[in-house]
């Protein structure tokens, strides 16, 4: 028992150092000093009373950590210090809110989420007290009613800065929020634009940097930095992925500059009920979509990643090989989630971290939105003690949010991967601005499928916007009635 005592005491001395230095850094970017400020005047966490829950399992329930996916949850865990920063502060986490509860943090992870919490849930009693899974499967899950209204938590502290305002809001349907995004799960900055430094210098381009730094990252200014990477490294007289281009592309790229530029699928109104925006500005939104087209089915410039027949060549999949040439000099830009930097942290050539560009300058602010594949927090609607899940839940967030928030932001990404003050000032940029949308994960009436994510070669939004807005209303108007009759 002493040592345990002693143990907590330690850990709490650390964490008040990791908590100060945050304080008196100014170098450190706004993430950790915001939750400074706020966190220090907060009164519902530092005085939840300690409460022995006699030794409950804590389960996170996450997709498996082992199919070699960016996105797979991985910091929920950890068994003892081992000198890495992210685990470490992993660890020193769960020891303070283990003791505190007497409680044991562990992850379920398994195959296939959504199935296995409607088996669980459906039988009347369930493995796990919490889930982070992707924001797609969370809205199938939701539509299921599977889900526990977090609204319905009095005990949440929506206020704080480690719940995500931005999503809170985005994300309710009606005056229903099924799941939400919070500092437990640390990808919280949506998709990113990765650059290769070399390839630009080597180029004799603007770099990006300066163009942000100008307000002249704009679609136009990306377009022509793209147009000018082209080479037939090998000279076989083909241009393969073993070749120099601009870019790496995927078929749904162009929704995440369409979001960037502020054209959203949906956005919900003052009774959160989702209403289609993607032509509310129509010259604009097929404007661009058209530059997107323009340069990113330009085969000499851009690889695409879905049309290739190129194979895994050993990695668990062919997008993970072909992220292995970005790191290897042979693309100059590629756009995913924030989960790659693991991938391209030893990287010879250096790789800068970016927004999105802007759609023009005059647009006021840089914009991300947050993947569909990404995770996000939800409860099961079969839960065994709902006030003990929501006490760990805030306590989590509000101990992840001095030690684990910091590691990760600072450390990691800003220091450790994107080794330069511009990225980590991207990163502040990202966290900043992300946006959420109900259409993305619900797809309603085929919003994505078959609007958004079309193979870009041969697609026409206005066209498909045309022929599939009528169903995106009427699955827009049946999913919110279905939930209003959820008591």
């Amino acid at each position: 028992k002493l040592l345990k005592l002693l143990t907590l005491a330690l850990l709490v001395v650390m964490m008040l150092s990791l908590f100060s230095a945050c304080k008196t850094n100014s170098n450190k970017p706004n993430t950790d000093n915001k939750v400074d400020s706020e966190i220090e005047g907060t009164e519902h966490n530092p005085n939840l009373p300690a409460k022995d829950y006699e030794g409950h399992e804590f389960t996170f329930l996450t997709r498996d950590k082992n199919a070699g996916n960016i996105y797979n949850i991985r910091f929920i865990e950890a068994e003892e210090e081992t000198g890495q920063t992210l685990p470490d502060a992993v660890f020193r986490r769960n020891a303070l809110v283990e003791e505190k509860y007497n409680i044991k943090i562990k992850q379920m992870a398994v195959a296939d989420l959504t199935t296995e919490v409607r088996t669980q849930v459906m039988g009347g009693q369930v493995e796990f007290d919490a889930i982070l899974a992707s924001c797609q499967n969370l809205a199938i899950m939701a539509q299921e009613g599977l889900l526990y209204n977090l609204l319905d938590i009095e005990l949440f502290n929506w206020d704080a800065p480690y719940w995500d305002a931005k999503s809170k809001e985005q994300l309710m349907i009606g005056d229903k929020l099924y799941f939400s995004n919070c500092d437990i799960d640390i990808h919280s900055i949506g998709f990113v634009v990765y650059f290769n430094k070399k390839i630009v210098q080597d180029h004799n381009l603007t770099s990006p940097y300066e163009l942000i730094e100008k307000n002249e990252w704009t679609i136009d200014n990306w377009a022509t930095m793209v147009k000018a990477v082209s080479r037939d490294l090998d000279n076989d007289g083909a241009m393969t992925e073993f070749d120099l281009y601009g870019t790496l592309a995927e078929h749904h790229n162009p929704r995440m500059f369409l979001y960037a530029s502020g054209v959203r699928g949906t956005t919900n109104d003052e009774n959160g009920y989702p209403v289609v925006t993607l032509m509310k500005d129509a010259d604009k939104t097929v404007n661009l979509y058209e530059k997107l087209k323009n340069v990113l089915s330009d085969t000499s410039v851009s690889y695409c990643m879905d049309c290739s027949t190129v194979g895994a060549n050993g990695y668990a999949h062919k997008w993970n090989y072909l992220r292995y040439l970005f790191t290897q000099d042979h693309f100059m830009f590629h756009y995913t989630d924030d989960g790659a930097l693991v991938q391209f942290a030893e990287m010879e050539s250096e790789f800068g971290v970016l927004p999105f560009p802007k759609y023009d300058a005059s647009q006021e602010k840089y914009q991300t939105v947050y993947p569909r594949n990404s995770s996000l927090l939800a409860i099961p609607s079969v839960t065994s003690d709902i006030d003990r899940t929501a006490v760990l839940l805030e306590d989590m967030n509000y101990f992840s949010a001095l030690t684990i928030i910091p590691a990760w932001y600072d450390t990691l990404l800003a220091r450790r991967y994107a080794r330069d003050d511009e990225s980590e000032e991207s990163l502040k940029i990202l966290r900043e601005n992300c946006v959420y949308d109900l259409g993305l994960y619900y797809d309603f009436g085929g919003l994505v499928s078959k609007i958004l994510d079309v193979d870009f070669r041969t697609g026409n939004i206005s066209r498909s916007y045309d022929a599939f807005k009528r169903g995106i209303d009427n699955d827009i108007k049946k999913i919110y009635e279905d939930f209003q009759k959820v008591q």
